[in-house]
């Protein structure tokens, strides 16, 4: 699995505007600095957040871009789903038009509910963390590298 870049620096500039004190307007060049990422490409990422009311611009002198929300409102499966970011753990997990399973061997793999519920799984990680989480760098995994049973049982 692998998140393409697409994803990797929307996510990096939405926490950059997030970490803004009062959410104050920033322009693209500065947060492509900060960030070290293509200026011209965050535009293209940011007319797709724009569309998605996950940022507002403000023009004129001290514009820029700022959250159209609270970064509390804003998960990591907003952002993603704003910027076409797919995240394919494997074939078998994608779907086709109307929800139809990708995969050819759908009736004989006994592997294909593992990797379905991966999926959702991880979408439901995705849109249970906020920017404002990530900015603040309180992202809690729950069970991840931690016995399962004994946190059960606490």
């Amino acid at each position: 699995m692998k998140i393409s870049t697409r994803g990797h620096y929307a996510v990096q500039a939405m926490v950059d505007l997030a970490c803004q004190p009062n959410n104050s307007p920033t322009s693209l060049s500065v947060v492509a600095a900060r960030q070290d990422l293509s200026q011209n490409y965050l535009e293209q990422l940011f007319v797709k957040l724009r569309k998605y009311d996950l940022v507002k611009s403000v023009r004129g002198p001290g514009g820029g871009y700022m959250l159209a929300n609270d970064a509390s409102k804003i998960t990591i499966g907003d952002v993603f789903r704003a910027v076409d970011e797919t995240l394919v753990i494997t074939e078998c997990a994608e779907t086709q038009e109307g929800d139809v399973p990708a995969c050819s061997k759908l009736n004989d793999c006994r592997t294909q509910m593992l990797w379905a519920k991966l999926v959702i799984h991880f979408n439901e990680l995705l849109y249970s963390i906020t920017v404002d989480d990530v900015a603040k760098g309180n992202v809690e995994f729950p069970f991840v590298g931690v016995n399962r049973e004994a946190s059960l049982n606490k």
